[in-house]
């Protein structure tokens, strides 16, 4: 599985005028956990569901 880092930015698949930054990730009954921030509101979801349904942000660098 892909690694998700706090600091890390993704785009919903659903609604591309949607977007998420990751602020934590942790392992919690061996499932890791992100907490991400979606506008002013904090969440968290399993990491499965993030890759599932959002997409990562590409440095345009």
């Amino acid at each position: 599985m892909s690694s998700v880092e706090p600091g890390d930015w993704f785009q919903s698949k659903g609604n591309p005028a949607a977007f998420l930054e990751v602020l934590a990730v942790w392992t919690e009954s061996g499932e890791e956990q992100v907490k991400v921030r979606v506008g002013k509101q904090e969440r968290t979801c399993s990491k499965r569901y993030l890759l599932n349904t959002w997409a990562r942000l590409e440095d345009e660098a």
